[in-house]
């Protein structure tokens, strides 16, 4: 089954629509919750109306933004040569770990922050060729404080655009000025315009942020996780050790993603309702290392961990009561 996706062909498009379909076919007969909450971020506001929309409407637009999703990624891992060559395997293991556990059959401002998220990573990789280079920073800092903004828990972004531009770039402090500049223009604008509108109050306190979050005890949640992180270890280590055959442009960019994938998992520790949810953005930077792998591996292998997580996803969402 792997390899369908290995090639560019309409028939990888076709099978990827049966197993996103497949796989979270739960969603269409259990219409997804739309979930939100004010500490959220500003799709707080977005997602809300939703709450009153059709079912079977939020199931079809859940699944939709999944697949949209997966296409997205494999967009820019090909456009960027990330791979060996092309393929449509990062957008398969990207379905494949969305539809792990049942935590993830909502609509939230998680979901909807990966659009952002992958963007941002598209933008930081492509600072290295960049013709007018103050112009693609200051646009990369832009949409990184707007997606904070907009999703709170993805502040970590901060940290991972600086590495990133350390990463792509070499040292210059004007560029570094620029960055700062563009994170902070959507926050001084918005906090601007609630202090004139006298709603401040719309912006939530450290305190209700931030603390320490101890994960709970859960047994099948915990396997299913740890099998996600071996497979994750496996992408890194095949990245690695094709390391001497690629681009510095593509190892540069791989180490984006590394960035992205070490500091994303904390928010689950020290961001408050960040757990489950935040897991879906970690999925990113994983499926993309996972899809890597997946491409270049012709053992068995792949075809194990396939299965593996097709029966995880079966297993969690249809026989299992968190």
């Amino acid at each position: 089954m792997v390899s369908f996706f290995r090639e560019r062909s309409a028939a990888a498009v076709f099978w990827l629509i049966i197993i996103c379909f497949g796989l979270h076919v739960y969603s269409l007969v259990h219409s997804p919750q739309v979930v939100t909450a004010a500490t959220d971020g500003f799709f707080y506001y977005l997602l809300n109306p939703l709450k009153n929309a059709d079912p079977f409407a939020v199931s079809l637009l859940y699944v939709s933004a999944i697949f949209l999703l997966s296409l997205q990624l494999n967009f820019i891992l090909n456009n960027l040569r990330m791979l060996n060559k092309p393929s449509y395997t990062p957008a398969l293991c990207f379905i494949l770990f969305s539809a792990l556990l049942p935590a993830f059959n909502v609509v939230n401002a998680a979901l909807l922050s990966c659009f952002l998220v992958i963007w941002i990573l598209y933008s930081a990789c492509k600072l290295y060729a960049a013709r007018n280079a103050k112009t693609s920073i200051y646009n990369f800092g832009l949409l990184t404080g707007l997606c904070i903004i907009l999703y709170y828990p993805s502040a970590p972004l901060i940290i991972i655009a600086m590495l990133a531009l350390a990463i792509i770039r070499p040292f210059n402090i004007n560029e570094w000025f620029v960055l700062f500049f563009g994170i902070i223009t959507p926050v001084y604008f918005l906090t601007a315009y609630l202090f004139l509108t006298d709603q401040l109050y719309l912006l939530p306190s450290p305190q209700e942020l931030f603390g320490i979050f101890k994960l709970p005890v859960m047994p099948l949640m915990t396997i299913t996780l740890i099998v996600a992180l071996v497979i994750a270890a496996w992408g890194i280590l095949a990245v690695q050790n094709s390391g001497a055959n690629v681009l510095i442009q593509v190892r540069k960019s791989w180490s984006v993603f590394l960035v992205a994938f070490l500091f994303t998992i904390p928010v689950i520790f020290f961001v408050k309702d960040a757990f489950p949810a935040v897991f879906l953005v970690v999925a990113v930077p994983t499926a993309s290392y996972a899809g890597f792998a997946f491409a270049g591996n012709r053992n068995i292998i792949p075809v194990i961990f396939f299965w593996v997580l097709i029966a995880l996803s079966v297993y969690n969402n249809w026989f299992v009561k968190y």
